[in-house]
């Protein structure tokens, strides 16, 4: 027997699966209001998010990293030149100084159990349902924190609490030629490169006790090729001081985040001379990918709604497992075409506000989706 894998089986009769399916209907009308709001929310977002990066760039002004110059106060700036530091950046806890470097990040992972769960139902003659769920634990390095003492079978898959944890190092007087970095730019700021390890004899000597060097982490473990439950291992990464470029406001001899007219904040730093049509083409790729990852979730909430609000018609046929399955793939379908013309109606009046072209355009699409889905139903009435 397999003392890391658990199997459960439940049963569940026609007539507790009909009640419970009756709670499926509020639950999909919950589920496609959300989703309106979400798509709405959204192409309002990107609408404005849009018009913000095109009113930006165009009264973005160049300014020069090395002298500030009052007339650009207050004024959208791109600036971009070589970034330094005075003082030096320190991980105290594994004695690891470094000079020449604007952020240090500690990355750890936690030698854990981890449960990972699955279940698989089938449909019974006269309509009611076994569900067998499976319970499966593996130890393995992992970033993320798991705390057993919510796992479904802890027994002996108990994760004591780790030794050590991820952290992140700023400095306090970083700067981009003559301009001072405000924390909030340096907080966005994640284009971290990897760092070397600490030398051994700069470790606490409780900590080198314990640290092993493999594969470019440091291993904190009695034993390294057999790792137990609590051990960590930990490797660093940097952002250095070089090129950098920045939009922001200029105010004084720092920054802060320019308001645009449409609600939005502009203020950027990234590494490496960027010109500034470069890094705005950079925000407007970010925001395409935002609206279109925000509109597949949307859709999918709307298409989980309408599945929720057709369930209790899959369940009644679900007496016959066969009549159940037909059921169930007819109404998936149908649930697809609501949610794919909903999901264009939501978008088309939300441009019909921002771009009408684009509105009439997605409604003229919804209006076919709709005449298929009555052609489709048609169909099967005939």
């Amino acid at each position: 027997m397999d003392n890391n894998v658990f199997t459960e089986t439940t049963n569940i009769s026609w007539f507790s699966r009909i009640g419970k399916s009756i709670k499926s209907l509020f639950l999909g009308g919950v589920f496609i209001l959300m989703s309106i709001g979400l798509l709405w929310w959204n192409e309002g977002r990107s609408a404005k998010t849009a018009k913000s990066l095109n009113d930006g760039e165009q009264v973005t002004v160049e300014a020069v990293a090395g002298t500030i110059d009052p007339a650009r106060q207050g004024k959208l700036v791109h600036v971009a030149g070589k970034t330094a530091v005075k003082t030096s950046v320190s991980d105290a806890e594994f004695g690891l100084t470094t000079n020449e470097v604007i952020k240090l990040k500690r990355r750890v992972e936690i030698f854990q159990w981890v449960e990972e769960k699955s279940e698989k139902s089938q449909s019974k003659i006269g309509g009611g349902q076994e569900t067998t769920t499976e319970y499966r634990y593996n130890k393995k390095w992992d970033e993320k924190l798991h705390d057993s003492s919510t796992f479904k079978y802890p027994g002996e898959h108990l994760n004591p609490p780790p030794r050590v944890l991820g952290s992140e190092f700023t400095a306090v007087d970083a700067s981009l030629g003559a301009f001072r970095l405000p924390k909030f730019l340096l907080s966005q700021w994640h284009d971290y490169q990897a760092h070397e390890l600490p030398a051994m004899n700069q470790l606490p000597q409780e900590t080198r006790d314990l640290a092993t060097v493999q594969n470019q982490w440091l291993v904190l473990s009695k034993f390294p090729a057999n790792p137990r439950t609590g051990d960590a291992r930990v490797r660093f990464e940097a952002i250095k001081t070089g090129d950098a470029s920045v939009l922001a406001r200029q105010v004084t001899d720092t920054f802060e985040p320019y308001a645009t007219p449409f609600g939005n904040s502009i203020a950027r730093i990234t590494s490496g001379i960027q010109s500034k049509e470069s890094m705005f083409a950079a925000v407007r790729s970010e925001n395409k990918v935002v609206t279109w990852l925000l509109r597949a979730g949307g859709f999918l909430l709307m298409f989980i709604g309408f599945l929720a609000l057709f369930k209790p018609l899959k369940i009644l046929a679900d007496i016959l497992p066969l009549a159940g399955l037909i059921v169930g793939v007819g109404t998936g379908l149908v649930a697809f075409l609501l949610a794919a013309m909903g999901s264009l109606i939501v978008f088309a009046l939300a441009w019909l506000w921002y771009r009408p072209v684009i509105g009439v355009a997605l409604l003229l699409l919804a209006g076919a989706c709709l005449h298929l889905l009555f052609r489709a139903l048609r169909r099967k009435i005939a």
